[in-house]
């Protein structure tokens, strides 16, 4: 269940929207609640007109038309429901080709049973962890990003699809505990624009556990089980403590008998299945001047990607190219890696500056995004810088870097 001031960072475009589902109370949260831009909480429906224009290096000048509403209300005392779409339209600079992709990423219906039980069914996007730039913890988010339309990986999860779901939840005053079937619908993601695309975020039976225990009154921390079919089950644990007004410590750990992460599209009698852990940690600075400060350490026990592009080269240079697509995400995944973020809300006079960099420890690679957001009234203007790795099996060299310039000018109804 996102919370109310969910709209408020989404206007906001900021990364330290991240600790909005585990309603921490910090300095950064106070100081976006008191701008001009915050939505009345009582508000239900958000509706978002975006027009965007891009240059890049692999995309050549593009030009996109998005569509963005969500819509959650409480229908009575004891239900609620909620429903969020996009729709992304993307055409040539001479408008000669185009092509539309649309993204259902919420339909729920929520019931209360009693003061400390909901019961939720439908098409939910959950998030686990409080990590920026990677969350092992998330385990029913992964390969769920349809439409792309930015780089930061804040907005990338606001965007991606929900999975389908039966959920329960059961709240104490000091405890929470929560059981998710997630079942499979469909084995292979779907590419087609109108598609609800099953095949990404339902692709096999899982069950997820979580429960959590407040030690004390800002330390709450979380134990999770993943069970999927024909799968290893895999261990997750998130911490986070505020150390004072201005400082917050967070980590996630995950681990489990898997693959390489690639090695999914191969035979499973080629899989190398062994223990592997994945982690995240960070600590974040928030001034008085609104001005916040992350860094973070990743360390991916599923990603190689060193193994991984030799083989998707080799399988390229074979012809079986077209098989290895889905491989591996939209962006070569690294091992290890390090990530800082400056996030300065207000700058001057209504302007948002956002930078996030990170370091490929693996390969030696840098990635960036900077943008600089602009709110007149319910207009936002964004200029974004954005350099990522982008995976081709049409290329001799597989990753390849790909830098993009975005402007962008939304409004919000």
């Amino acid at each position: 269940m996102r919370v109310p001031r969910f709209c408020c960072f989404l206007l906001l475009a900021i990364a330290a929207s991240a600790y909005a589902d585990s309603e921490i109370p910090f300095a950064a949260f106070e100081l976006a609640d008191s701008t001009d831009f915050t939505t009345n909480a009582e508000k239900n429906l958000w509706l978002l007109a975006e027009a965007a224009a891009t240059a890049g290096d692999t995309a050549g000048n593009t030009q996109r038309a998005s569509l963005d509403l969500r819509w959650e209300a409480s229908l009575n005392r004891q239900w609620r429901a909620g429903f969020s779409d996009r729709v992304d339209g993307h055409f040539s600079q001479d408008l000669k080709q185009s092509d539309s992709l649309n993204t259902l990423r919420e339909a729920w219906l929520s019931y209360r049973l009693t003061p400390q039980t909901l019961f939720d069914a439908g098409r939910i996007n959950t998030r686990y962890g409080v990590a920026l730039g990677y969350n092992p913890t998330d385990f029913l988010g992964r390969g769920t990003v349809r439409s792309a339309s930015s780089a930061d990986p804040e907005m990338l999860r606001s965007n991606r699809l929900g999975n389908a779901m039966i959920r329960v939840q059961r709240f104490w005053d000091r405890a929470a505990l929560s059981a998710i079937w997630s079942p499979k619908i469909s084995s292979k993601p779907a590419t087609s624009s109108t598609s609800l695309d099953w095949g990404a975020s339902n692709p096999r039976n899982r069950l997820l556990l979580s429960g959590s225990y407040r030690l004390a009154e800002n330390l709450n921390p979380q134990l999770l089980l993943l069970q999927e079919e024909q799968r290893s089950p895999q261990f997750g644990a998130n911490f986070s403590r505020v150390l004072s007004r201005q400082v917050l410590v967070y980590a996630e750990w995950a681990g489990g008998r898997q693959p390489l992460a690639w090695q999914e599209a191969l035979p499973r009698q080629q899989w190398q299945v062994r223990w592997r852990n994945r982690t995240a940690a960070g600590v974040t600075w928030t001034g008085e001047n609104q001005l916040s400060l992350r860094l973070e350490g990743h360390y991916n026990g599923l990603a190689d990607n060193s193994r991984a592009l030799a083989y998707l080269s080799a399988a390229a240079g074979s012809g079986g190219g077209q098989n290895t697509t889905p491989v591996v995400t939209e962006w070569v995944a690294p091992r290890r890696a390090a990530l800082l973020q400056a996030y300065w809300a207000d700058i001057f006079d209504r302007y948002d500056l956002n930078i996030i960099w990170q370091r490929d420890m693996q390969r030696g690679q840098n990635l960036g995004f900077a943008e600089v957001r602009h709110h007149i009234g319910p207009v936002d203007l964004a200029l974004q810088w954005q350099k990522v790795f982008r995976l081709s099996t049409h290329s001799r060299v597989l990753a390849q870097a790909d830098r993009r310039w975005q402007l962008s000018i939304g409004y919000f109804f």
